[in-house]
Formats: C-alpha cells, structure tokens, sequence
C-alpha cells in the first residue's frame, strides 16, 4: 500500500476493526488494520470551549432533522493517517497526522453523553503525553458535563449516531508522506504553523527512547514563536546569500520560509554540534589554554532531531532571560534601556524585534559581561532607522536597513566585543529634521523626547534643524558618560555590600 483513500463513519473509525480502502496505485481493495495512536510529534489537544460549540452546533443542525435516514451522513473532513508497526505490541498503529482535533472533541462528547444517559459508545483508547492536552482535555469535558446538567444540549444530541457521521480516511505507511501532509492539511483544524511543522520533522528524527522528553521539552518553550521568527531574519539577513522574509502579512509565506530554513535545509546528520565562540591563550612558556563561550551560535549549520530541539531550547532561555523575565541582576542597566527606550520611547514592532536579533546575537557570540555597553550602541545603530526616516517605520524599512547596513554579520564576524563596539561607534547616519523639534509631539519626537531623557540629554527647546545637525554628537558623548556613571556606580555597590 502507498496511499489509500475510502469514506468511513465515525463509529468505524473508532473501533478499531480492519477497514477496506481503495489503493490508489491498484485496483485492488486493501485493508487498514491498527488501533488510532497519536505520535509524539503531534501537536497537543488545544480547542477551546468556542471549538466543541461549533462541533456541538454542526452536529445540533444535522441531528435535529427527525429522520436522518434519507439525508447524506454528517461529514467532518478528512483524516490522516499513517500506518506503523509495533514491535512492542506486534501490531500495527494507526499515527493520527490531522484530525486529533476533531476526533478528540467527538469522543469527549461520547464520553460526556454516556456519563449521563448510559449510552454505550466504542471510543478509540488514546494516550496523550503533553500535559496541554490533559489540562485542556480535562476542562473541556468538564465543560461538556456541565452543558448536560444545565440541558444546554438537545435530546437530538444526546441521542447522537456514530454511523450517521463520515470521514474521508486518507492512510499511508510512508513516514515522508504522513510530514507532507501532516505539513499541508488544512481539513477542519486549526491551520499548523511554522514552528508546529517543524517540531514534527525533528521529532520524528529523534530516537523513539528519547522522543516523549525532547517533545515535553519542546511543549516548555513558551516564547518559540517570537524565537523561531527573530532566528529566521538573523540567519537570512547576512551581507553573502541575503534572502528576503515574507512580511508578516502573508502568514503562510512565512511559514513555508520557516520551514525551509529549519527543516527541509537541515542536515540529516544526528550529531549534537555546538558551534561557539573560542580563543586560545598562549603563555610565554609556550603553555596554550583555551577559552570557549557556551552554546550555541544562531547562523550555524543544524542537524535534524536533537540538534534543532537543543538550539531553539537555548535560544528560547535566552529570549525569556533577556527580554521577557529580565532575570539576572547584574544587567539591570540593560533592563533599564530596554524598558524605557525599547518598549517605551521606540512604538514601533519592527524596530524592537531587530533589536531583539541584535541582541540574542550579541549574547551568542560574546556572552553577557559586556553587554551593557554592546546594548547601548546597538540600540544607537538600530534606532537610526528612526531618526533617518521622515515619521512611520514600515516592516520593509528594516530588510531594506539591514540590506545595506550589516549590522547583524558586523556582530558574527567580529573577533572580539571592542572590535563590534569600534564598528558600531563608526557607524554614521543623518538625522532627518521632518516631524522632530519643539513644535512637534508625533512618534518620531515621542522616541526622541524618551532616548534623550534615557541618556540625559538636553533637547529641550531645540528646532529641527539644530536636532537635525547635534543629536547623535550628544548621543555618543552621553553613551559614554552613562557606562562610566554605570561602572562607578557598581563599585560602589559592591563596596557597600
């Protein structure tokens, strides 16, 4: 069998018993054995109590015609899935690729009928693994069970009829074929993204002993989103082979980039490889020793399984650390830029998420001892957008910036901090004089009003022109100044302590 195709009711689908199936490579009928599994690679079980109302109220307008009996059967979409063999059990599984959804709230529905009615109900025996899918499984039947004590549900559900219900089942046993649909299928569900295709590639690359921890782990990574796309631009915005992101605007071109970058171009090596920043001191004597920078490094090559897994887990505590938690105390000069000019003075997205890639870079390759100072002239080189620009900062004007201006390859390809920081300090813009001054309060003043008071600087009554002409001379004199004030400060901190 390669892929085989036949229209199935709910009640046949969950009892497990062999089903017939036209091969579509034969004229043949096949049969489709196994008990429905779901794979480690799967998603967890996410619908809210809105989803079952809409399943509940699908099945409410079918149900509640008197005789169904002349009427096609309900139908639900199509189901995914792959046929495997256990060795464990010395039978075959049915792995659900797309449909967990769907099959999961029809059974909490069953199981929500027959807990009240005694009604008898063959209900597939599915194991779930991620704890988001028992948290919302849980919620969701109890939600159901209170539905049935307020008589919320009509008597036509609660008399509900598995064979009156159909699925398309489409089944293959080739493990490429179920990730190509499981990437593709859109039937009734909610519409994967990115990161949700890519896990399943590496999860299906992981040793089967190791697969249920790496797919916990990845269920921990609470800010993969945000982490997968800030990787996406810094591994394809570079001065050789720039390639272009899809704008945020066009969600499924953006998922195909990612999908791209961090699964279909990966290596299929397993190996665990942690590229890093070393340097090897040698000594009058001839003696070398070698300093290394832990981790790993966000344009490096990656292999598929537990390489991926690892590289996005350390990228996710980074991205936590840094920007969402501000966990670590002796940064708090760098919590403080980033709350007060970053989040606060900057109001535009795009200029914070460049920022966000500047810095999960800077961290990558030079670790957080000076990053106090790197943040300062980050942010003077990535804020020039907005000091250039007459008033709006648009999504393309960043890829447009760091098209021309390499900052994110000036941090990956510096030897050493000072060698970025004499880059940066280099680095040169105009100021435009549109929208700045003391006759305007828009976005683009807003910013300066909030990075001049940030730096102690004093902008106070100035024009456009004059604004225009002095600020950035300010700027880089009032940088300075702060990370002298900072350091003083800190002795005398640890003085007192």
């Amino acid at each position: 069998m390669d892929i085989a195709v036949t229209s199935v009711t709910a009640e046949q689908l969950f009892s497990g018993k062999t089903i017939q199936a036209d091969n579509n490579v034969a004229s043949n009928k096949v049969d489709i054995q196994g008990q429905l599994n779901l794979p480690e690679y799967q998603r967890p079980y996410r619908w809210s109590f809105n989803d079952v109302k809409a399943l509940l109220s699908d099945l409410e307008a079918y149900f509640s015609v008197e005789d169904t009996s002349n009427k096609p059967l309900l139908y639900m979409g199509s189901v995914v899935l792959h046929q495997a063999f256990d060795t464990k059990t010395d039978s075959y599984v049915l792995n659900i690729i797309d449909g967990q959804q769907r099959i999961t709230t029809l059974s909490l529905i069953c199981m929500a009928i027959a807990a009240n009615s005694g009604s008898q109900f063959s209900l597939p025996s599915i194991e779930f693994s991620s704890p988001v899918s028992h948290e919302r499984i849980a919620k969701n039947y109890q939600w159901l069970l209170e539905q049935i004590e307020e008589q919320s549900f009509s008597s036509t559900i609660m008399s509900l009829d598995l064979s009156r219900i159909n699925f398309t089942l489409v089944v293959t046993q080739s493990e490429d074929e179920a990730y190509r649909f499981f990437e593709t299928q859109n039937t009734g569900g909610v519409r994967l993204t990115g990161p949700q295709v890519i896990k399943a590639h590496h999860l299906r690359a992981i040793p089967n002993a190791l697969q249920s921890d790496l797919a916990r782990k990845w269920e921990s990574l609470d800010h993969i989103d945000n982490v997968v796309g800030r990787l996406l631009k810094a591994r394809r915005w570079q001065a050789f082979g720039f390639k272009n992101v899809p704008s945020h605007r066009a969600p499924e071109f953006v998922k195909k980039a990612i999908v791209n970058e961090f699964a279909e171009k990966v290596s299929n090596n397993v190996d665990d490889l942690a590229f890093s920043r070393g340097a090897q001191h040698k000594g009058l004597s001839g003696a070398i020793y070698q300093q290394m920078i832990e981790g790993y490094l966000a344009k490096q090559p990656l292999n598929a399984g537990i390489n991926t897994v690892h590289y996005l887990d350390y990228f996710n505590t980074l991205y936590q650390s840094l920007i969402v938690e501000q966990s670590h105390p002796y940064l708090q000069h760098f919590y403080n830029f980033y709350s007060a000019v970053v989040q606060i003075a900057n109001n535009s997205d795009f200029l914070a998420e460049l920022y966000d890639i500047a810095i999960l870079l800077y961290v990558s390759e030079f670790g957080t001892e000076k990053l106090v100072e790197a943040s300062y002239w980050l942010g003077r080189c990535v804020f020039s957008i907005r000091l250039e620009r007459k008033k709006t900062v648009r999504e393309d004007s960043i890829s447009s910036f760091v098209g021309k201006c390499h900052l994110l390859d000036w941090i990956t390809t510096a030897y050493q901090h000072q060698q970025l920081i004499e880059h940066l300090q280099n680095y040169q813009y105009l100021v435009s004089a549109d929208n700045i001054g003391s006759d305007f309060s828009g976005v683009k003043q807003q910013f300066l009003d909030g990075y001049a008071n940030h730096f102690t600087i004093d902008i106070e009554n100035q024009t456009g022109e004059q604004l225009a002409k002095d600020f950035d001379k300010k700027l880089k004199h009032a940088i300075k100044e702060k990370l002298a004030n900072n350091s003083i400060n800190s002795e005398t901190q640890e003085q007192v302590a």
